[in-house]
């Protein structure tokens, strides 16, 4: 199915909710978002009453990267709306009731207010702005994406989030392998993927590959669909291309 085929396909009601999540800070959650927010946008098109059906970033990080990001684009280049949902736990809920918004992808915060005292049983999100935007969020998420580096200190986070919190919700996820640098070889990558693979998690087959122009994208307002067109450029979108499908793959 190609992509444009995969979001057209959805024709419920009221907007898929997928969540950027980890425990861990710094594995790429922002520009997961972002990135894989401008492939769905390109590829949306008008619903059957011929209104515009958005895909909207939403972010409830404190640190605001992906609005900051998101600022610094081209309005009229921009292939999705956004938004930022900090301090305003109702505002995400309602735009999934909104019947001109198609998706909504966001942003999560890079840390948990978590309670690792309590029982196995227990919502370990614990007190705290952070822990209730989670909490108000994950009630209307559809399917979570959780990022994962392949380094060793990114592991025990992954767990952490696919078993304490997404599992005893209820909540589908994919796995995705976030900035594998190929020119470090394959070993990284093989172990990361044993990993994910030893536990039965669904896993995005394709890694995101670790760019330079990903990093520098922020600072000059870009996201990977707006790329000048060389073969690193082709490759970063493929890589979004491929997860967008992926992550269209898990039932909900």
């Amino acid at each position: 199915m190609s992509l444009q085929k995969a979001v057209e396909a959805s024709e419920r009601r009221d907007a898929i909710v997928d969540a950027v999540i980890s425990q861990k800070g710094g594995v790429g959650k922002s520009t997961i978002t972002v990135n894989l927010a401008a492939v769905l946008g390109e590829n949306t098109r008008p619903n059957n009453e011929g209104e515009d059906a958005p895909v909207v970033a939403a972010g409830i990080d404190p640190q605001g990267s992906m609005e900051k990001w998101a600022d610094r684009v081209a309005e009229d280049k921009l292939p999705f709306d956004y938004l930022s949902a900090k301090g305003n736990n109702d505002l995400i809920p309602e735009l999934k009731k909104d019947p001109l918004v198609r998706r909504i992808v966001v942003d999560c915060p890079g840390f948990m207010d978590v309670d690792h005292a309590s029982v196995r049983s227990k919502d370990p999100l614990g007190h705290g702005a952070a822990a209730d935007a989670l909490r108000a969020l994950l009630a209307v998420t559809d399917r979570a994406i959780v990022p994962i580096n392949p380094e060793w200190l990114s592991f025990d986070p992954t767990e952490y989030t696919i078993e304490r919190i997404l599992k005893p919700r209820g909540i589908p996820f994919l796995v995705v392998i976030n900035r594998w640098d190929p020119r470090d070889g394959e070993d990284d990558l093989e172990k990361v993927k044993e990993w994910v693979d030893k536990r039965g998690y669904p896993r995005a087959p394709q890694p995101i590959r670790k760019y330079k122009i990903h990093t520098n994208a922020a600072e000059k307002g870009l996201v990977v669909t707006q790329y000048q067109p060389s073969g690193t450029a082709l490759r970063a979108k493929e890589d979004f291309y491929k997860l967008a499908l992926a992550v269209d793959s898990v039932s909900i």
